[in-house]
C-alpha cells in the first residue's frame, strides 16, 4: 500500500509538471511562381519559382517554442526557428539550422522578460506592426531591412509592458576580445497600442569591427477603420564612411552582414559606401478586407539615398489580392513596379561589382523591374 501511494504521488507530480509547460510545432510553407523582368543587363526576363528564394508574403520556417511555469509569476521558454528555401529545400538563412531565432527566455508578469541569443532587432520588431506586410519575404518588398537590420547574434532583449505601451531594450554582444564595442549594437524600441491606433518608435545603433558606426530612427503608425487598416513608417539611416560589418552577424539580410567592399560584391542598395552614406525611407499603404475570404493590399515604398558625389533613389509600388481557403490556407496573386534614378540608375540586374563602382563605373543593370507572382500559403 505504501508503495503504491508513493507510485501515485509520483504520477501525480509528474502529471502536475506536464500541465506547466508545453511546446508547440508551428511553421509557414509559402511557394510562389514569380515572373520578373529585367533580370540581367540583357532585359532578359525570369519564370522561376520563388524570388530570391523567397514567397511574396512569409519566409518559409518551422519552429518550436516551449514554455514552462515556474510559479510565482515567473515563466521561462525558449525559440528555436528555422528557415528553409520550400523550391529547393535547403537551409535558408545561410544554412544555419535555426538561422531565423534561436534563444532563451526568463520573465515575470509584471517584470518583464529577458531574452539571450540570436534575435529580431529591435527595429524590425517595430515595423512588423506599422507596414502593411508586416514586414514582407521578397526582395522587392522588403528591401528596408538592409537599413534596420532583421536579427542580431549575441543578443540579450528586455520586453515589458506597461498599460498601453510596450518597450523593448537591445543590447548585442560584438564578441571580439579587447574590444567590447567593435561590432555591437544597441537599441530601444516604444510601441504604443490603444483602440484602433498603434504607434512606434526605435533609435538603434550599430558598430562595425573598426568601430564604425550605422544608426536607424523608425516611426511608424497604424489605424484601423472599419474593414480598412492604415499603415504609415519613415526610417532614417546614416553610416560613417566605409560602414561594413559583414564580419558580424550571419544573416545577409541585415546590417550586421552588408555586402563587403571586396571585388567579387555586386552593387545592391546595401553597398558600402567610402564616404558618410544617409537614408530616408517612407512606407505608406492599406489593406482591406473586402469580405472573410478576400484581403487587399496596396502600398507604395521610397527611399532617397545621400552621399558624397552620390544621390538616388528606388521607388516601389505593389498589390496583393489575397484569398483565404481555411484558416490555416491562403492563394494570392501580387505585382510590384520599381524604379531607380541618379546614382542608383542600372540598379536592376546588374553585374557591376563594388570595387568597379567605387572606381566610378556606372551600373550596368535596368531601371525599372516588375514582378508578378501567383502564390499558395499554409500555417501550421
Amino acid at each position: 500500500m505504501k508503495k503504491q501511494c508513493m507510485a501515485l504521488a509520483l504520477l501525480g507530480t509528474t502529471l502536475h509538471a506536464h500541465a506547466q509547460s508545453s511546446v508547440t510545432l508551428y511553421g509557414i510553407v509559402d511557394e510562389a511562381i514569380s515572373f520578373q523582368t529585367h533580370t540581367n543587363p540583357a532585359g532578359d526576363s525570369t519564370w522561376a519559382l520563388q524570388q530570391g528564394n523567397e514567397g511574396f508574403l512569409s519566409g518559409s520556417r518551422f519552429g518550436l517554442k516551449g514554455n514552462e511555469d515556474l510559479g510565482n509569476g515567473w515563466r521561462a521558454g525558449f525559440t528555436l526557428e528555422n528557415g528553409f528555401l520550400a523550391n529547393s529545400g535547403k537551409l535558408d538563412q545561410q544554412g544555419q539550422l535555426f538561422g531565423r531565432q534561436a534563444f532563451v527566455t526568463l520573465g515575470n508578469a509584471r517584470y518583464g522578460d529577458l531574452a539571450l541569443g540570436r534575435q529580431y532587432t529591435t527595429a524590425n520588431t517595430m515595423l512588423y506592426y506599422v507596414d502593411p506586410l508586416g514586414v514582407g519575404a521578397a526582395p522587392t518588398n522588403s528591401w528596408q531591412v538592409y537599413m534596420t537590420g532583421q536579427r542580431y547574434d549575441n543578443a540579450i532583449t528586455y520586453t515589458g509592458s506597461y498599460g498601453p505601451f510596450q518597450l523593448l531594450a537591445q543590447y548585442a554582444a560584438g564578441g571580439i576580445a579587447g574590444d567590447s564595442q567593435a561590432r555591437s549594437s544597441m537599441s530601444l524600441g516604444i510601441k504604443y497600442a490603444q483602440g484602433p491606433v498603434t504607434a512606434v518608435g526605435d533609435a538603434q545603433q550599430t558598430k562595425d569591427t573598426q568601430s564604425r558606426r550605422a544608426r536607424i530612427y523608425l516611426l511608424g503608425v497604424a489605424s484601423k477603420i472599419g474593414s480598412a487598416n492604415l499603415f504609415a513608417n519613415y526610417i532614417h539611416s546614416d553610416r560613417e564612411a566605409g560602414f561594413d560589418s559583414s564580419n558580424g552577424g550571419t544573416d545577409t539580410a541585415s546590417i550586421t552582414s552588408m555586402a563587403s567592399g571586396s571585388p567579387a560584391a555586386t552593387v545592391a542598395i546595401n553597398s558600402v559606401f567610402s564616404s558618410h552614406r544617409s537614408d530616408n525611407f517612407f512606407t505608406v499603404g492599406a489593406n482591406y478586407r473586402a469580405t472573410p475570404t478576400w484581403l487587399f493590399t496596396v502600398a507604395g515604398m521610397y527611399d532617397r539615398t545621400h552621399a558624397q558625389d552620390f544621390n538616388g533613389s528606388r521607388e516601389t509600388l505593389y498589390g496583393v489580392a489575397d484569398y483565404n481557403l481555411s484558416k490555416r490556407t491562403d492563394v494570392y496573386v501580387a505585382a510590384a513596379f520599381e524604379r531607380v534614378t541618379g546614382g542608383w540608375s542600372g540598379l536592376f540586374g546588374n553585374t557591376t561589382t563594388n570595387g568597379a563602382a567605387s572606381s566610378g563605373q556606372s551600373l550596368n543593370g535596368r531601371n525599372e523591374q516588375v514582378s508578378a507572382l501567383v502564390g499558395l500559403r499554409h500555417l501550421f
